[in-house]
Parts: C-alpha cells; structure tokens; sequence
C-alpha cells in the first residue's frame, strides 16, 4: 500500500496506508476468510480433540485475519517540529518511531515506474505510477506516496514549518527542490523550438499540437475533413436500406453533424496542444480548446519530469503538461519559465 493524507490540519498532516474502495473490499474478504478458518480451526478441536491440525489452520486464518487491522500513519507535526511513525493494531499503537527537525536533513522525492513488462505486450495493460519519499534521517524512512500531488503537498508542508533541506530525483540526478534548483547544473537551457516544443507567441510556449505553418497541420486537417466527409455521405447516400428501418432521415442528419462536428474537435484539439502563457503576474495553462487554468506566479515552482510525464509544480498541487516528452525538453521549459517565479 501507499500513504495517502488521512487528515490535515494548518499545524499537523497525518498520512495512513489504508486504499480505496477495492482494499477495503479485499480486506473485509480477507478477514472474512481469516474468521472462518480460525472458527474451523476451534471447531475442529472441538469435534475431533485433535491439536495438530486446527491449530495449524487458526494460525493461517489469523495470518488471513489480524494483518487487516494493522495501521501505519505518519504524523507531521509543525508546532513539535517532529515526524512520528506508528503502526497499531484495533486502534492500540503497537511501535512508534519519531525523527526531530533536527535530525532530518534531507527530504527526498522521486518516482517510478512499473508494469512496463506487460504493457509492452498488452496496450489495454496499464503502467502504473508511483512515488516516493525518504528521509535522511535517523531512523532513514522509505515511503511510497500515493500521488504527485499529495507528495508535493506533504513537502509544501515540510518548507513552511521545517529546516529541511528538499531535494527530487530526476534520471538519478537530485535536484534542488526551488525554481533555480531544477536548471540542469543550474544553468539554462536552450529552447529546442521544434515541433515538440516552440514558443508560438510572445510570453507563450506550445508543447505538442501542430502550428499552422507545418505541413502536418495541413495534411492532418485535410485527412480528418476527408474521413467526417466520406463517413457522412456513406450515411446519407448510400446506406439508405441499412440504417432507414432503424433511424429516420432526421436521426440521421443529426447524426451525420454530430460526427463532423466530432472529427473536428479532434482536429482542433490535437492541433493545438497545451500552452503556457505569462500574463501580467500569473500562468496561464490552456488544455485544448475549451479546459484553461491560471496560477499565481508566486505559486509556481516549476516544470519537472517524472515517470515519463511532463508535471508543472505549484504549492498548490501538480498539473501533467505532456507524456514522453525528453527531459531536456522539460529543463528548457522550465529554463523559459524561471526568469518569471520567484525563488
């Protein structure tokens, strides 16, 4: 299992191990399993007076049962300046760690990757993400986090109420967690302006999509114009035996504007890509057409890679920008946008 934040508060974040809905399922099946074999187990010695056996099937039904009501919480604490670990059994806390302020000196974030084996063969496979913490401290603690954004979330929290360094890991490279601190080598690097990433106007960068003047803009507006167009006299032309006994002319007429106007949103939505645009003190971020989000500049910390995605990293959580894009990419899109973020 991974952490996820339980309860949040201005002075205290307190992250569980528990899952969703499908862990809740499976650990409720569990312990229902775990319960009967352990009523077997009693039955049983009960019946036959025979030791060996029974207790050897409670044992398993308890392996089945009792691992259920384990539970492992972090807290974070800013006014005692100090991070516990404790793991309790039915709500009785069983071991208890505690790192100070003092003894942590560098908070490390990273991400990885898994299930790549089978998605290469299976595309419907999906791989999954994940992410991860370690403190360096002493006890050294290993956490996976559940998510980008409770990470940054966690580590925002860190920033304000903690003298700790923090650092992200990116192609096994640790970076400083601050706008200067992400440069590679904390230099700036050179836009590539290709068709992956240009600067498409003043104060705006484009990642992906397809400018106007490419040749690809032209034959991939041509290619879905000519499928909508073929596809709707198909429709209207020349299946008049197929479809007439189910849909009537108008059906089909609506049909027939609702698949053009479907193509066309594809259209315009892959040729747009998702734009960065600087106005006045705040990010613009535009997905597509219609989905368009703003961030105060002073909230901004910058863009990152990880786990093949292309992230914007604010105070106020993460937003995916691009996958499979180079990371030299991602360290000249955040080259561009420093000169405007503080820090």
């Amino acid at each position: 299992m991974s952490y996820k934040i339980y309860k949040q508060t201005d002075e205290q974040i307190v992250l569980q191990d528990t899952g969703g809905v499908i862990d809740f399922i499976f650990g409720t099946v569990l312990a229902t399993i775990g319960a009967g074999m352990i009523y077997l187990g009693w039955f049983g010695y009960q019946d036959t007076g025979e030791i060996f056996m029974p207790l050897i099937v409670a044992l398993v039904g308890s392996c089945l049962f009792f691992p259920v009501f384990k539970r492992n919480r972090l807290t974070i604490d800013a006014i005692r300046k100090e991070v516990v670990k404790t793991k309790s059994w039915f709500g009785i806390t069983a071991e208890k760690e505690i790192v100070t302020n003092n003894n942590l000196s560098l908070l490390e974030m990273s991400g990885f990757t898994s299930g790549k084996f089978a998605a290469f063969f299976d595309n419907k496979e999906a791989i999954l993400h994940h992410y991860a913490l370690k403190f360096y401290s002493h006890p050294e603690w290993h956490l996976t986090i559940r998510n980008l954004s409770t990470m940054i979330n966690v580590v925002m929290f860190f920033e304000k109420h903690f003298d700790t360094d923090l650092a992200l890991v990116i192609q096994n490279r640790r970076h400083k967690f601050s706008t200067k601190g992400l440069l590679k080598d904390h230099k700036p690097t050179t836009l590539p302006n290709d068709y992956l990433v240009r600067e498409s106007s003043f104060r705006q960068l484009t990642l992906g999509g397809m400018p106007a003047t490419s040749l690809k803009f032209w034959l991939f507006a041509a290619n879905t114009i000519g499928i909508a167009f073929f596809i709707v006299i198909f429709v209207l032309f020349f299946s008049e035996s197929i479809f007439t006994p189910y849909l009537s002319l108008p059906i089909q007429y609506a049909l027939s504007v609702l698949l053009i106007g479907f193509f066309s949103w594809i259209f315009f939505y892959r040729s747009s890509g998702v734009k960065l645009k600087i106005y006045n003190d705040k990010l613009i971020v535009k997905h597509g057409v219609l989905t368009r989000k703003t961030y105060k500049l002073t909230d901004v910390i910058g863009v990152v890679n990880m786990t093949r995605n292309t992230y914007l990293v604010t105070r106020l959580g993460t937003e995916w920008l691009a996958f499979k894009l180079p990371t030299e990419h991602s360290y000249a899109i955040h080259s561009w946008l420093a000169p405007y973020l503080k820090g």
